[in-house]
């Protein structure tokens, strides 16, 4: 039984499963490294600030991810799902190149020549971090998008539609065991490539920054492209056996089969959210995962900030955030291996499904309140700036971790028995825009509180107030889409789904 949770999967499906799982801990090496470089370029870089999240995110990433969506959701209209994934995979890589070895080294230049066409602009207030920080705020959205477009959407899309519920239950927990791998690893890989040892030894710019930024997005193409190549062989895989499943078919289970697929003509933006703003279910999803990444953001914004007070180089500030990708690695493998396919395969989903808000009600509580007490001068022993920086780096950590196993499983599985069109038009919102919508969120309610009280430090205690807020009104979301999706799991799923949606 232990066994089986460890590892639910076949010893005849190894060799497609091992393909997912190499994707899933590539495109994560990726996204880890890319948060530790945005986070520097963003907070630690020269005049940044963890200020400038909230106008990133709100000005920035949210009508990205609006446009992103519906980009894709035109592109799955005429095209198959592997070419999307390679083509997007190919700009993202694309435009880090770009970044790196030209718009951050001549960045100087380009603003003062946008400064001269668009001076009237910047001359607004609400608009002067935007121009004035663009290329940070460019790079911000691509990596933000990263991984919502690649994995999230497309990805997880693909496997939706050609993995079995039974399957499904088997082989998400492992998959996200990827995710912690490929956290894990990036911490490393991170840690190496902004050392002053690189840098002495092998430097690409006399500049020890420059030179982690370039060796960073040498270390995202190598596994962009082996990322490419193993989906493709994954491609080339499911496509055989979905062949062989159909020569095993009676004639009349493949004409209903044929059946179910909605026509691709159906599929767009206002009618994939139309769709979801009628169903209960993946309206409920929807909230759920706004309110989620309201809670958290609130929190990470500002320990972000705090932990620039203790570490203001950009390369030690990179450095501790890749040792912090390595530690929420840990703890996202122990999730994933060990506590998600128990809970799953144990409990009922009602009540696995509210295991997340209520951790993340305990531990926003205890960062915050750590802050409060902090700004208290209760800590006369110990640095008030150290034990802040230990308790944001738990809440980072353990929160992320408890989003990318248990709760991104239970979202996962939420898909697998809708059909076909509820599927593609249901990830599309929730995947391509609840999560920006989230941030978003957070973004403009921190910068009401920006204005209001000053600046990040001043605003924390309010901002934990309203983080705590959210994590509860994440329970009654979560329950009623445990009782929904119990109620999928009973032979007459189908009929009971029909009725909720």
């Amino acid at each position: 039984m232990f066994k089986k949770l460890m590892f639910p999967v076949k010893r005849t499906e190894w060799t497609f499963f091992g393909a997912m799982f190499v994707i899933v801990c590539l495109v994560n090496i990726n996204f880890s490294i890319l948060r530790s470089m945005r986070n520097t370029l963003v907070v630690a870089d020269t005049g940044g600030s963890a200020a400038f999240i909230p106008y990133f995110e709100l000005f920035g990433t949210f009508p990205a991810s609006i446009l992103l969506t519906w980009v894709l959701s035109r592109l799955m209209r005429f095209f198959s799902l592997r070419f999307i994934f390679s083509s997007t995979l190919f700009f993202f890589l694309a435009f880090f190149i770009v970044f790196a070895f030209w718009i951050y080294p001549h960045r100087e230049q380009i603003h003062t020549l946008l400064e001269s066409k668009l001076g009237f602009l910047i001359e607004f207030s609400r608009f002067k971090v935007v121009f004035t920080h663009w290329p940070d705020m460019v790079f911000y959205i691509m990596s933000e998008l990263w991984k919502v477009a690649l994995l999230s959407v497309i990805f997880w899309g693909f496997l939706n539609q050609n993995l079995s519920l039974e399957e499904a239950k088997r082989f998400y927990p492992p998959l996200l065991l990827g995710t912690s791998i490929g956290t894990i690893l990036a911490g490393p890989i991170t840690v190496f490539c902004t050392s002053l040892f690189s840098w002495n030894h092998f430097a690409l710019s006399p500049q020890r920054w420059q030179h982690s930024l370039y060796l960073l997005t040498l270390c995202l193409l190598l596994c962009g492209f082996l990322t490419l190549f193993i989906f493709r062989s994954l491609f080339k895989k499911l496509q055989t056996r979905k062949l062989s499943f159909a020569h095993e078919e009676s004639q009349d289970e493949a004409n209903v089969r044929k059946k179910e697929p909605f026509s691709s003509r159906l599929l767009s933006l206002s009618s994939s959210l139309r769709y979801l703003m009628k169903s209960p279910f993946l309206s409920s999803l929807f909230f759920l995962v706004i309110a989620e990444y309201v809670c958290y953001a609130l929190g990470e914004l500002i320990f972000l900030e705090t932990l620039k007070s203790k570490y203001p180089s950009p390369s030690d500030y990179c450095q501790y955030m890749g040792n912090l990708s390595f530690w929420m690695g840990i703890i996202t493998a122990f999730s994933a291996l060990i506590l998600t396919p128990h809970l799953l395969q144990t409990y009922r989903w009602s009540r696995t499904v509210l295991i997340t808000p209520i951790l993340m009600v305990t531990i926003t509580f205890a960062f915050f309140f750590a802050i409060y007490l902090g700004k208290l001068g209760l800590f006369p022993g110990s640095s008030p700036l150290m034990f802040a920086v230990i308790l944001g780096s738990t809440h980072f950590c353990i929160g992320r971790a408890a989003k990318y196993t248990l709760f991104d499983a239970i979202k996962e599985l939420a898909f697998i028995p809708l059909n076909q069109e509820a599927q593609i038009k249901g990830k599309l919102i929730i995947d391509g825009i609840g999560s920006r919508l989230g941030r978003g969120t957070s973004s403009f309610l921190s910068i009401v509180l920006f204005l209001i009280m000053g600046g990040p430090s001043e605003s924390a205690i309010f901002a934990g107030i309203l983080a705590i807020s959210f994590a509860l009104i994440m329970i009654p979301a979560g329950r009623f889409i445990g009782h929904e999706l119990e109620k999928t799991s009973k032979p007459s799923s189908p009929e009971i789904l029909r009725d909720v949606l």
